[in-house]
């Protein structure tokens, strides 16, 4: 009876073991679906790999990593993983409709239209496809098929607000003012409780010339949309156009508050402060526009004329300098820098620049012809931003800039000169900046909340992973992965003399007072029992004493114990690690000190020649020291060629002498040994986009940012091929 009782228990044990395995699956899912809604996109995307690696058969595990990447602009690796969705279970619509998305963010409009219509081909009706489907048709100007599918889509669903908003965009570009106006007007009326209709009617009155309309409509939006940065700038645009000074001031204001590194209202309310005389207050504001932008040519030339106008004659010559370098055609910089030199007391440099702007002033009367020439001379005394200086101030290409506007402009010739975000033409400098199409393009849409924690946005500096050692104190910064792990390492702690685990890390802790009281204990602890070992346990000794020393930083002891467990085993692959690791530490450590100490001066004797080494003495120290690192590597390598920190650190050492190739040779044998390698991943993307092989960098380090490097994300939307990749033509 016992023996059947057993028997019967086994075979529930049994039955239940892959109940459970579903159960965590199931439960993995939910819980990286939840990270997903509260934005947390890194901790999400680490359950999904944990999905992944157990059932690697399920579409929906890379379906929603997909999200969380793109969430995080990762947008070729987002790529990747839909592809692999939709090749495990190509009937997944949703994966085509997201897939979609993510190639017209890559500016592959025509794929992405193809994984519309795919998807459309299982589900007819599904309306995020369909909406997806009219904006690329948007973006591939063919705004008459737009209108067609936007009709189907209100068919389908008549209250859907985004449906009127796109025909309206697609009816603007076709100039039916009046079918925009419409659409936009059906819009609020099916939601009026959505911002966006009225932001959009908004653009339509301004461009009719309807300033208090288009007034009234954005302080609508800005009502139920409060912290919607663009809406203020918009507004404040048009409070521009009606004399509202104030208000447009409040608004850039507003921007600001809201988005304080946004360089478009910072120039915009430095044009205002210099319209209005605070020339002070509006250099700093241009001064701020040149720290974001250092492209920004336009602020650069107008923060010179107020400099001339307070006559900070040296700033404003070192502005013009810039100016003139990257307009060189452009005569009014000639003629003011011709004034700032004179002022300077340098006559001769002020002659000559007078002479080219002359020079440039009479090619292009030549080229503009009488009339143009006629204009330029009746507006001469007219621009705002020009400096009064014996008239000698590039007036004549603003004026006959302004006099162009009011022509193109007709009957509407009272609206204030603006300019568009993405106007580079020097003559505009002064004018008022308009946000391109308002900042109002039509938004994709994904089955999923709109994109908020982003942390590819934060502000981090970039450079290379560290090199790795083994350490008790591990400052591990990846998030949510278990540490690495070595199968020498873990003997050693089996066996291991003091009350602390070694770890594999490129962190290590900074040892304040009381951890260095502890391992001195530790020290002490190692000294006494050397005292009794027999020389089969001192090498095992030495390394932990070593390994010790490098935690606080006393690297001379350090080497000597390495030295020590080497004479008695010269194959330990890990006292050759931590030996390279820590001849590398002291060589960055000196490297450190020489850069921070004053250079000695030579004396020099005259009459005496004097020859020097190509090569300083530090710098020949150092080619030695490397040369050795390299050596205990390599040796490394020899004894266990899979060991992948060896080939990684290799590749530090590659990067650092300037062996670029050499470098990525190393990480991809790093990653061979260890394709959850994150840091080789990282290191080899760096690389690669340092080598300009912007695709391949792009994916190794979404690779690395799937593997818990967060900050990969930010390089990916400074560096990577992202949303600004090249468009279709």
């Amino acid at each position: 009876m016992r023996k059947i009782l057993y028997i019967l228990c086994f075979l529930t044990t049994c039955n239940t073991i892959p109940t459970f395995a579903q159960i965590d699956t199931d439960r993995m899912m939910i819980i990286g679906r939840n990270a997903l809604y509260f934005e947390d996109y890194v901790l999400a995307i680490q359950y999904f790999n944990q999905i992944i690696k157990a059932k690697p058969y399920l579409s929906e595990p890379y379906y929603y990593r997909a999200i969380g990447k793109y969430s995080l602009d990762d947008l070729k690796g987002a790529e990747q993983d839909i592809t692999k969705a939709l090749e495990i279970n190509p009937y997944y619509v949703e994966g085509y409709n997201l897939r979609g998305v993510i190639r017209q963010k890559l500016g592959l409009t025509a794929e992405a239209e193809q994984d519309y219509n795919k998807g459309l081909e299982y589900n007819p009706e599904n309306i995020n496809l369909l909406v997806n489907k009219g904006i690329a048709q948007i973006n591939g100007k063919r705004y008459e098929e737009a209108i067609q599918t936007y009709n189907e889509v209100i068919r389908l669903s008549p209250k859907l607000v985004s449906a009127y908003l796109n025909r309206g965009h697609a009816k603007l570009s076709m100039n039916d003012t009046i079918g925009g106006l419409d659409d936009f007007t059906l819009a609020i009326k099916a939601n009026p409780l959505i911002p966006d209709g009225y932001a959009s009617r908004a653009i339509v009155h301004y461009q009719m010339n309807n300033f208090d309309e288009a007034l009234n409509d954005l302080s609508k939006a800005i009502e139920l949309r409060p912290d919607d940065a663009r809406f203020y700038m918009n507004r404040g645009v048009i409070r521009y156009q009606l004399d509202d000074l104030r208000g447009t001031v409040e608004d850039f204001d507003r921007v600001i508050e809201l988005e304080p590194r946004n360089a478009l209202a910072y120039s915009n309310r430095g044009i205002l402060r210099a319209q209005i005389g605070d020339i002070n207050r509006a250099i700093e504001d241009f001064t701020r526009v040149i720290a974001l932008n250092r492209d920004d040519i336009l602020s650069v030339y107008h923060r010179a004329l107020l400099y001339i106008q307070i006559k900070e004659w040296g700033a404003a010559l070192r502005d013009l300098n810039v100016v003139a370098d990257h307009y060189p055609d452009f005569g009014p910089v000639y003629e003011n820098r011709s004034y700032v030199k004179q002022m300077l007391g340098d006559n001769y440099g002020a002659e000559l620049d007078y002479g080219t702007f002359v020079k440039l002033e009479l090619q292009r009367r030549a080229d503009s012809g009488k009339a143009e020439d006629a204009l330029a001379s009746s507006g001469n005394a007219s621009n705002p931003g020009s400096t009064a200086q014996g008239g000698r101030t590039g007036r004549s290409d603003k004026s006959s800039d302004k006099d162009s506007d009011n022509k193109d402009q007709g009957k509407s010739a009272k609206r204030k000169a603006t300019r568009n975000e993405s106007d580079k033409d020097i003559r505009n400098y002064d004018k008022i900046a308009v946000l391109d199409d308002f900042g109002n393009e039509p938004d994709n849409t994904i089955a999923t909340n709109p994109l908020r924690g982003r942390i590819q946005d934060r502000n981090i500096i970039i450079d290379m992973e560290p090199v790795f050692c083994i350490s008790f104190y591990p400052g591990d910064i990846l998030v949510h992965r278990l540490r690495y792990f070595n199968l020498s390492v873990d003997s050693i702690n089996r066996h291991n003399p003091v009350d602390k685990t070694l770890k594999i890390t490129n962190a290590e802790l900074e040892v304040d007072r009381d951890r260095a009281a502890e391992v001195f204990a530790m020290i002490n602890q190692i000294n006494d029992k050397l005292a009794t070992a027999d020389d089969s346990e001192k090498a095992l000794l030495y390394f932990i004493r070593g390994t010790l020393y490098n935690a606080v930083l006393n690297l001379s002891n350090a080497m000597d114990d390495y030295n020590r467990v080497l004479a008695i085993e010269p194959d330990n692959t890990l006292a050759l690690f931590n030996r390279a690791y820590t001849r590398f530490r002291t060589v960055e450590t000196i490297r450190s000190i020489e850069a921070e100490s004053p250079a000695v001066p030579v004396i020099r004797t005259p009459g005496i020649s004097q020859t020097t080494s190509p090569l300083s003495t530090a710098e020949e120290r150092r080619i030695l020291d490397y040369d050795l690192i390299e050596k205990d590597l390599e040796r490394v390598l020899e004894l266990d060629p899979k060991f992948s920190f060896a080939h990684y650190n290799l590749g530090m050492l590659r990067a650092i002498q300037k062996d670029y190739q050499g470098a990525i040779d190393h990480f991809t044998e790093a990653i061979n040994a260890n394709p959850d390698f994150a840091e080789a991943w990282y290191n080899r993307g760096l690389t690669n986009i340092y080598l300009e092989n912007d695709s391949t960098g792009t994916l190794d380090l979404s690779k690395a940012g799937e593997l818990g490097i967060f900050k990969a994300y930010n390089v990916i939307k400074r560096y990577g091929v992202s949303s600004e990749g090249e468009e279709e033509e």
